[in-house]
């Protein structure tokens, strides 16, 4: 069913109005490009089609900074930095160069090294579980590597060059567990599922290529010491795009969600409300580039889908994923509470949580604050998330699982945020029936353009390398 656009007399006059001229109403803006959402792609897109190819944009953001899933937390008392969402950045294409333009200085990751128990949240039992030594961790990874190198131009930075459905790797539409038992790298999985594969949930049941698509070669890479990962010199992520927003200005409207929009083969026209003053402003712009998830929920009704759009996005199914900081002082410092079933004990590297559960308590170096992650599906809600940490928590502490003595059983949130639909996938028969071509057939149809990790990679940098790929094909032909 399409969506009702809102076509009236006026609204074809602002259409046809220059911008700037005595006849032109009041809130209506002209711009080349309207870009939604401010997260990795819409900031990597704005800052490069404004200042490398001298395009007028308009950046829509429904939150009052940019950054997305990025969550930087600063300790009101101590006024030190946490970081509880995207932890580093991978050195993918053009990922230094953005920093440096931007004025942001760089240093290299190192990941917090915690003394880690791991406990079955259900039950709070503690279990025998070992990981597998270092040395057997890298030769995985590195026979991992292997395995997807040559397939890592079908997925990153996109699915441009996705094959046909008759030739696409039968390894890629595998059962990640079926995948990993057939290449004996059981050994690597523990290492993918806690760097980013976890957003998944049981990754050993998701086809391959969509854990590819969390933990793929970059990240591999990292691992092995094939690669770099880097973060802001401060150690605050929000720094880059803090100084993404100062660069971009007043071309950003914070705080705004798109009300009612109409699209074309010559420009689109979208109508943005300010959630704090209720104020509708009308773009009117020669191309689209939506940079949020396409999926069935309000962020993308107001987008005149037509009926190809809406049977493309509703084959999608999504995690949803929350992040957050805890105060407690019944979590012993300097340790990570790992959820695993009590099957993975003593060395099952295949065995995790079904959706939904609350990964784990990692502690933050500061305090008594800990980080926590909460897998869900649709049906989870910000208060379900936090009420199945306080759950964990909970049976943890009657276990006798925590700092003894303790017994205080409330936790105070100092901070959480609801990364909404995440890790967009389909069914291994809808891949097979060429689901990905019939996606990217739609790139460009009415002036829009579609970015962002359902048509990339769960990895910043690699979505501005995907960036840097489509912007030159959306540019064509534009005046």
């Amino acid at each position: 069913m399409l969506l009702p656009s809102f076509i009236v007399g006026s609204a074809l006059a602002l259409a046809t109005t220059a911008a700037g001229s005595p006849c032109s109403p009041p809130n209506v803006v002209h711009k080349d490009i309207v870009i939604v959402g401010g997260g990795a792609s819409g900031v990597y897109a704005a800052v490069r089609l404004r200042e490398d190819f001298g395009k007028s944009i308009a950046l829509i953001e429904k939150r009052e900074i940019l950054g997305g899933h990025v969550d930087s937390f600063t300790d009101p008392e101590t006024g030190g930095n946490i970081e509880f969402g995207v932890q580093a950045f991978l050195d993918v294409g053009n990922a230094t160069g953005f920093f440096d333009r931007l004025g942001v200085a760089r240093r290299p990751f190192a990941a917090e090294r915690l003394n880690s128990t791991y406990i079955d949240f259900e039950t709070g039992k503690v279990l025998n579980f070992t990981l597998p030594p270092m040395a057997d961790q890298l030769a995985a990874m590195n026979k991992f590597l292997q395995v997807i190198e040559p397939w890592e131009r079908l997925l990153q930075p996109g699915y441009f060059d996705f094959p046909d459905p008759d030739e696409i790797p039968g390894d890629l539409l595998l059962p990640f567990g079926e995948f990993v038992t057939k290449h004996g790298i059981e050994n690597a999985v523990p290492r993918i599922y806690s760097i980013s594969g976890l957003g998944l949930g049981n990754i050993t049941n998701e086809i391959t290529m969509y854990v590819l698509q969390a933990f793929g070669g970059p990240n591999a890479r990292v691992v092995v010491g094939r690669g770099r990962s880097f973060e802001p010199a401060s150690g605050r992520n929000q720094d880059l795009y803090d100084a993404a927003a100062r660069l971009l200005g007043s071309d950003v409207h914070y705080s705004s969600t798109i009300v009612d929009s109409h699209r074309t083969d010559s420009k689109v026209r979208v109508t943005v409300q300010d959630a704090n003053t209720k104020i509708n402003t009308t773009i009117i712009a020669k191309r689209l580039l939506v940079a949020i998830e396409p999926s069935r929920g309000r962020n993308i009704q107001p987008l005149d889908l037509d009926e190809d759009e809406l049977n493309l996005f509703n084959k999608f199914r999504y995690t949803s994923r929350f992040a957050g900081v805890i105060d407690s002082k019944a979590l012993a410092v300097n340790k990570s509470y790992v959820n695993l079933p009590a099957n993975a004990a003593p060395n099952n590297y295949l065995s995790y949580p079904e959706v939904p559960f609350n990964a784990r308590f990692d502690y933050l170096g500061t305090g008594h604050y800990f980080r926590v992650g909460v897998m869900g599906n649709h049906a989870v809600r910000d208060d379900n998330a936090k009420q199945l940490v306080q759950q964990s928590y909970e049976t943890l502490l009657d276990a006798g699982d925590l700092v003894p003595g303790e017994t205080d059983r409330n936790i105070t949130w100092k901070a959480f945020s609801a990364h909404g639909p995440m890790y967009a996938r389909v069914s291994r028969e809808d891949i097979q029936a060429g689901f990905y071509k019939r996606l990217y057939e739609i790139q460009g149809r009415r002036s829009t353009w579609w970015t962002g990790a359902a048509w990339s990679a769960h990895i910043q940098t690699v979505l501005w390398k995907y960036d840097d790929v489509l912007i030159p094909k959306m540019l064509e032909g534009l005046e």
